[in-house]
């Protein structure tokens, strides 16, 4: 069988392909500077051109005020919420003005003067990419055009998330057991309000000549059951006037004065790409030519 030799490389063949290599570099780079010195004016078209549009996108750019609310939510999957403000959210970056205030229950006019709106979770990302199944509150941020549009802004939005058919059924459903609990606690607070009082009786129409009579009833457990009965009591009543899936936490915040996006960076971003483009187009073109 014949031997399997190693092959040998020597270093003339090392220092023959780093030549190559090197040369290849440099006609590529030569190629490089061949045509953009052929093809400058379309460097400069490029930067011109991208100059003109960031001076067009400031003349469109619309100054806004900027904020974010804090939402809690006690039930479903936050995610839910995402994507119905994400609903909103595109309604408003494609003008359906009237179909937003619609679903925000504002007039059109204040559907207007919002930009943006969107839902994010507690690290800044996108509330309806988020799958976990934690409780932890939410963020509403929004851009607005008028900054006193906040406040009935994120109620409407709260009400919103609240009349969803999902959870306005959840909530419905959940109302009416907590009716149904206050019911039994104040039949219960009834029945104890009858043994305090007929307790109080008997110790006002003792007789003196029961007096010696050793009393083997404890009262403080009757009034301590009564006492936090009363207190179960009101937590039922607040609940049920107030009871939502999603609530508010902290308000909307805004900067006192609107933002406006700064021209030099608008031309620094816009004038490079320009540049960037003219870069490609002129390599393609001087290729072509080539050929």
């Amino acid at each position: 069988m014949p031997e399997n030799k190693p092959d040998n490389v020597s270093i003339q063949d090392i220092k023959s392909y780093a030549a190559n290599l090197k040369l290849f570099y440099v006609k590529l780079v030569l190629f490089g500077i061949n045509a953009l010195k052929k093809y400058w004016y379309l460097l400069l078209t490029g930067v011109l051109l991208g100059g003109g549009f960031a001076y067009y996108k400031l003349q469109r750019a619309r100054p806004f005020f900027e904020g974010k609310a804090t939402l809690t939510f006690s039930d479903f999957n936050k995610k839910m919420f995402g994507e119905m403000t994400e609903k909103l959210r595109g309604l408003a970056n494609s003008g359906s003005y009237k179909t937003l205030s619609e679903k925000l229950n504002i007039n059109e006019e204040d559907a207007k003067k919002i930009i943006d709106i969107e839902a994010i979770n507690i690290a800044g990302s996108p509330l309806a990419d988020d799958i976990t199944e934690g409780k932890q509150p939410f963020y509403i941020r929004v851009k607005l055009k008028d900054r006193q549009l906040a406040d009935t802004l994120l109620v409407r939005v709260e009400s919103y998330f609240n009349n969803n058919p999902q959870v306005k059924s959840l909530m419905v459903n959940n109302s009416r057991k907590m009716r149904e609990r206050l019911e039994y606690i104040t039949a219960q607070i009834q029945k104890l309000d009858s043994l305090k009082a007929a307790y109080q009786f008997y110790l006002a129409h003792q007789s003196a000549a029961s007096s010696g009579t050793i009393n083997t009833f404890n009262p403080v457990d009757l009034y301590t059951t009564s006492e936090k009965l009363y207190a179960t009591k009101t937590d039922l009543e607040w609940g049920i006037i107030n009871y939502k899936v999603v609530k508010i936490l902290d308000p909307f915040i805004l900067n006192d004065n609107p933002v406006v996006p700064s021209f030099s960076g608008l031309l620094t971003k816009y004038a490079c790409f320009g540049f960037l483009l003219a870069i490609l187009f002129s390599l393609v073109l001087y290729t072509f030519k080539k050929i």
